[in-house]
């Protein structure tokens, strides 16, 4: 990563001139520069009410991507013992949450729901659930036979096998079922908060958008583009190197 670091900052330094000439060009109140998009964010950084709002969507996120992991592990793990389940996730459960879109669910559940916690949650939920549902369907079918079989001459508890032999060689896929879905959780719960809720990151996107705040607008984006990036390039990309990937080679 440190001999990287010149390219990271070069390339960071290429995407902001690029950002302000593109402004300074259209010289457009509907397009801000990268010093007024910054304004904007330590605006909305300095005010405890927007820490408020950045914790309902973190609390979302969290709560949705609980319940839909699982509800797609549980689905996923039901194909080994259920062979019903297995057609019935393969041929209706799994194409049905994948093809329909995210905002299909979140209109769904605002009619249902209203301007509750309830319609992003479950709507991050129905986007998360898939992710869980094929990664342990998948890791399913890579798991090493040999071992399972081994396993249930000293035990005929299936749980006991789950727990003590599958799981661990599970666990790649579930970091990456987990890395995965977080990621689109933070942005469904974007478009969850605009349609359904009264507070969070995605209702003061929309406030600033209807008042025509752009600059606000980018802020809160920015806001946005600064969590994923901390979630995926810091968090998960530190447990990837340190547990699910130590031993192979470094990245050159």
């Amino acid at each position: 990563m440190v001999k990287k670091l010149p390219m990271v900052v070069l390339a960071t330094l290429l995407f902001w001139l690029a950002w302000w000439a593109v402004a300074a060009i259209s010289d457009s109140a509907l397009f801000p520069t990268p010093w007024e998009t910054v304004g904007a964010l330590w605006a909305i950084l300095k005010s405890p009410v927007s820490w408020g709002h950045i914790g309902v969507s973190a609390y979302r996120v969290i709560v949705g991507t609980a319940i839909g992991s699982a509800l797609g592990a549980i689905l996923g793990l039901s194909t080994r013992y259920w062979s019903f389940m297995a057609t019935a996730v393969k041929v209706v459960i799994y194409p049905l949450l994948q093809s329909v879109p995210t905002i299909c669910w979140a209109l769904i559940f605002v009619l249902w729901f209203g301007l509750s916690d309830a319609t992003p949650i479950l709507a991050i939920a129905s986007a998360v659930a898939p992710f869980f549902m094929i990664n342990i369907w998948e890791g399913l079918k890579e798991l090493d036979s040999n071992l399972t079989e081994m396993a249930s001459v000293y035990t005929k508890s299936r749980s006991r096998i789950l727990r003590k032999v599958m799981m661990p060689m599970l666990y790649p896929y579930i970091f990456a079922a987990t890395r995965s879905s977080l990621m689109v959780a933070w942005k469904v719960v974007i478009l969850g908060e605009i349609f359904g809720a009264a507070s969070g990151m995605g209702y003061m996107l929309s406030i600033a958008y209807g008042s025509y705040r752009i600059e606000q607008v980018f802020g809160w984006t920015l806001a946005f583009a600064i969590i994923l990036i901390i979630f995926d390039y810091g968090i998960f990309n530190y447990i990837d190197r340190k547990f699910i990937r130590k031993w192979k080679p470094q990245e050159i």
